[in-house]
């Protein structure tokens, strides 16, 4: 933890990315859960009567949108905002 010392005798200050870390550590399991979940999407392709697909899945898991193109997928999350993450 980062302290700086005030001016009165006694009296410090926390650093604001100190105060960030203590307010992640009060969040709940179930805010946890949906943290990111309007943010984020992972892609994922897969076969689909004999064609390649890719879906598009927010970061709970629901499918968003399946299209034939990876660069149509990237476009259409781009639309609504989503960032894709790397998931290995």
């Amino acid at each position: 933890m980062n302290m700086h010392p005030m001016d009165e005798p006694g009296e410090t200050m926390i650093d604001v990315a100190d105060q960030k870390v203590a307010a992640a550590r009060q969040i709940s399991v179930e805010q946890l859960r949906h943290l990111g979940t309007r943010q984020m999407a992972y892609l994922k392709c897969g076969m689909r009567n004999g064609e390649l697909l890719f879906v598009v899945y927010g970061a709970d898991g629901t499918p968003l949108v399946m299209v034939d193109a990876v660069e149509t997928a990237v476009e259409l999350a781009a639309q609504r905002g989503l960032g894709f993450v790397a998931v290995h």
